[in-house]
């Protein structure tokens, strides 16, 4: 009978601990559970904000100048408290790659009210040139227009003495124009003294060197964070 209850003992403990067993496991599993799903959470709500902080950078030619600034920094607040989402809860290749999105989006939003300047404008003159035949157009207007558009395109590539020598002639030829207001050639005029960034900020007819390389790096921690959760994230 010793023996039957010793037996009946330890059956009982091996229950036991095979149950604690499966309750740690189970409450392991519970809590992966639960940091993947709040992951995928911040993840998400990074993707977001940085989707949405590089559109307005793109519609911002399009906004009035005076409401650009503000915008700008509400989109870009955004971007910096979701990253913070994602460096308390991802893990470390995960939040590198974050803050690599991060950093493109500061410095994306150093240039984003100056790059609006010269996109608005750039958009206003060739809405002015001339409608019909080009070649052979005597309206001074239209001629105006593109020779400002044309000197916009090729200003950060001057020598700095040519700069500053064409610089009245730069403003005549806006003003000539009649494609901005004064206060926009104003606008103009102020970030032509200084060309750091500018041909990244010009862009070209196919290319914008500058949103390329923010995409680059979302579509990067995009993958990433695929990968390490198994499946979409947005």
């Amino acid at each position: 009978m010793d023996r039957a209850a010793d037996a009946a003992v330890a059956v009982g403990l091996g229950q036991s601990e095979a149950a604690v067993q499966a309750a740690r496991l189970q409450g392991r599993a519970g809590r992966e559970h639960a940091l993947e799903s709040e992951r995928r959470v911040a993840y998400t709500q990074f993707l977001r904000a940085a989707d949405l902080f590089v559109r307005t950078v793109r519609e911002l030619p399009a906004i009035p100048h005076e409401s650009r600034k503000d915008l700008l920094d509400q989109k870009v607040t955004g971007v910096v408290e979701a990253q913070a989402g994602v460096a308390v809860l991802g893990p470390p290749a995960i939040t590198a790659r974050a803050r690599e999105v991060l950093k493109q989006s500061l410095e994306l939003e150093k240039l984003a009210v100056r790059r609006a300047v010269l996109r608005s404008a750039v958009s206003a003159l060739e809405h002015h040139w001339c409608p019909r035949d080009a070649e052979n157009c005597e309206d001074p207007h239209h001629g105006s227009a593109f020779v400002a558009w044309d000197l916009l395109a090729r200003w950060g590539s001057l020598e700095d003495e040519d700069r500053w020598a064409q610089l009245d002639f730069l403003q005549f030829v806006l003003q000539e124009s009649h494609a901005l207001t004064m206060e926009q050639i104003d606008q103009v005029l102020d970030v032509a003294n200084s060309v750091v960034c500018w041909d990244l900020m010009m862009g070209g007819w196919l290319r914008d060197p500058l949103l390329e390389r923010f995409q680059t790096l979302r579509d990067e921690f995009a993958d990433a964070a695929c990968g390490s959760l198994g499946s979409p994230v947005i």
